[in-house]
């Protein structure tokens, strides 16, 4: 094969890859704004199956949940999100998994008491049972 050939089809391979590289990230950046929108609607039917059954879930104040634990701190009323509107999200695939780093300005009632705040984290999707699911979120709340 003549080497502009070679570099085109090269070329044409990796542009492949590329586009189906940016699926996953395309998946779990729309679940991720898809599991926002269920928490304020404390909408537990659609956020069941968008966590894993072993999710570790830590929240900015330090702790730290299960799946079960995290569903019934978004619907217990103690605590209520408002709003969590995100600033940038950052996905990247790593090992078959979907590692997001990402910035939220949140509201929350917490304690009958609304706060607004801006925080940072990073959570990680893995693909179970055909479907991406929370496996892991760490999140830190900005001075």
């Amino acid at each position: 094969m003549k080497k502009p050939a070679a570099v085109a089809l090269t070329l044409i391979i990796m542009s492949g890859w590329a586009v189906a590289s940016q699926e996953p990230l395309k998946e779990v950046e729309a679940l991720e704004r898809a599991r926002f929108k269920a928490q304020i609607a404390m909408d537990v039917p659609a956020l069941r199956p968008m966590l894993a059954d072993d999710l570790v879930y830590c929240h900015s104040t330090g702790v730290c949940q299960n799946k079960e634990e995290f569903i019934g701190f978004v619907t217990s009323g103690t605590n209520q999100y408002l709003a969590m509107d995100v600033m940038y999200m950052t996905p990247r695939v790593v090992d078959g998994a979907v590692v997001v780093n990402g910035k939220l300005d949140i509201r929350v009632i917490a304690n009958g008491k609304e706060q607004h705040f801006q925080g940072i984290y990073t959570d990680v999707y893995a693909k179970r049972d055909g479907r991406w699911q929370l496996v892991t979120w760490q999140s830190t709340r900005l001075p």
